[in-house]
């Protein structure tokens, strides 16, 4: 069943009653970006069809500010963008798109470029200047104040320019901001940043349905940009990557190159189908509703905390050659993928796999903090209340990089008394929210590593027991031939995903 709740006021600069949908830099480009880029990006999102079915924000993410000049006016990077922010916006408003930049709530942006703190009048004022449609914010290097207290500095700053500048937040979920963004921000982060690849996205997907209550129009749950169409996917994750973005309302900000764009990903990225399914006004983030037992175990697990409860997966033996197997079935934790990068996930996998970098397996602890042997990061609660994992460096917060060893009983435990798990949740998936017609989307997600049939009963997605109703396959844009009372079940191809429209019968007979 679906409960809508009642939200707190958003934002009152009228934006974001959708979420917003476009295209950002980075995820593609990092710091390797231009206005030629931007610009290539500008005009493929024009003649691919996109700007057609609802894209129009083109946002330049971090690297493109370098200095202040003597007044204190940000200054853009002169090799990379020699016609200047303001002419690059015009180019933008010209195809029709509205135009987005990047700065944040800190001395230095993620990069070491200048932020906007206590630079937020001088800042605002000239992004409004510019003709900046959307403003999105991070949160690094920050003066150590609350980003309860920072963020709402730049939306007072932006509101007084008079000009309409949608503020997207990104402070990636660890004072919760769902709980408090939502009169400050259009948006906000929900969640770590994305990476491409299958366990950061399912674990973004996962964070952000936490938070479904608290999202609605004028302030969206944000789990990141999308990674469709770059490399480290397949076409059916990639699949499963949008459709879920779109039931779950998270903004739509594509992040591949755009300009060469083709083939089964730029018609997933492009179906009005799924699209209007993100954009419905009635604006109920859809959510996981039900869940089936795996098929046969995962390869590799996330792992995360929960509360303590004695069952195996919860139960650890730290060997003498340094590795740390789970006794639900003899795994090893480790970091994801061989990666050094900050707040690299972390999984349990096969022990001893990992040839190209065994010591990923292997972990020192030390002043109750347990190290990795191959990225030296130690194992880090994402936020101190959990209940998310990564790597990352090991001067946080006590709460957050600080565990209990107790080898009697076999866990390992966080300072607040949560334990390190193994996720084991279910792998065969149903998501679902009301639209606005009266229908229901559906989403049927299989996880697991083989195929699964994966049934949802209308008891869980809000129609009542026997009602008849027509169902609407959405990525083939076709209905299905017959009524279907009580549940629908199909079989779901590994890693891939059906998106549904369910319909009552006498619904869609007022409606035609």
């Amino acid at each position: 069943l679906f409960f809508i709740v009642t939200l707190c006021n958003a934002n009152d600069n009228g934006l974001g009653r959708t979420p917003h949908m476009g295209w950002n830099t980075w995820n593609r480009w990092g710091c390797d970006l231009n206005e030629t880029i931007v610009k290539e990006a500008a005009k493929a999102v024009i003649s691919k069809g996109l700007k057609a079915v609802g894209y129009q924000y083109l946002t330049i993410d971090d690297c493109w500010q370098i200095s202040r000049n003597p007044q204190g006016v940000i200054q853009a990077d002169p090799v990379k963008f020699p016609s200047g922010i303001k002419s690059l916006a015009d180019f933008i408003h010209s195809l029709g798109l509205k135009f987005g930049l990047y700065s944040s709530a800190g001395f230095y942006t993620c990069q070491h470029r200048p932020g906007s703190l206590h630079y937020e009048d001088i800042d605002a004022k000239t992004y409004a200047e510019w003709g900046v449609d959307m403003l999105r914010y991070d949160n690094c290097y920050s003066d150590g104040t609350p980003p309860m207290v920072r963020y709402p500095i730049m939306e007072n700053a932006l509101n007084k320019t008079g000009r309409k500048i949608y503020f997207q937040m990104c402070e990636w979920g660890v004072d919760y901001p769902a709980t408090w963004a939502r009169p400050i921000g259009n948006s906000w982060r929900t969640t770590v940043d994305i990476t491409d690849n299958w366990l950061s996205m399912t674990q973004n997907i996962d964070l952000n349905n936490i938070w479904a209550d608290y999202a609605g129009p004028g302030g969206w749950n944000d789990p990141d940009n999308l990674e469709v169409g770059n490399t480290g996917m397949t076409e059916t994750e990639y699949k499963s990557h949008f459709a879920l973005w779109a039931i779950a309302k998270a903004p739509l900000m594509l992040g591949m190159d755009v300009s060469t764009l083709s083939g089964f990903i730029l018609e997933i990225v492009s179906n009005p189908e799924l699209i209007a399914v993100n954009q419905d006004p009635l604006g109920i983030q859809g959510r996981r509703v039900a869940s089936y037992p795996p098929t046969v175990n995962e390869t590799t697990s996330l792992v995360w905390t929960e509360n303590c409860t004695g069952a195996s997966n919860q139960q650890w033996k730290v060997e003498s050659d340094g590795t740390i197997r789970t006794l639900l079935d003899g795994r090893c934790l480790e970091i994801f993928n061989c990666s050094t990068t900050w707040e690299t996930n972390i999984e349990v996998s096969p022990c001893g796999r990992n040839l190209r970098c065994p010591n990923a397996q292997k972990w020192v602890y030390n002043n109750q903090k347990l190290i990795n042997g191959y990225s030296g990061q130690c194992l880090t609660l994402y936020s101190s209340q959990g209940p998310s994992l990564v790597a990352s460096g090991c001067n946080g917060d006590k709460s957050s990089v600080n565990w209990n060893l107790d080898s009697m009983n076999n866990t390992i435990t966080t300072l607040q008394g949560q334990c390190l798990a193994v996720r084991t949740n279910n792998n065969l998936e149903v998501w679902a929210g009301p639209l606005s017609d009266g229908s229901v989307a559906v989403a049927l997600w299989n996880r697991s590593p083989v195929a699964g049939t994966i049934t949802a009963n209308w008891s869980d997605i809000g129609i009542p027991s026997m009602t008849p109703c027509h169902v609407r396959d959405l990525f083939s844009r076709q209905d299905f031939p017959v009524e279907y009372r009580g549940l629908i079940s199909l079989t779901v191809q590994s890693h891939d995903i059906s998106m549904l429209k369910i319909t009552p019968v006498e619904l869609k007979k007022r409606v035609m």
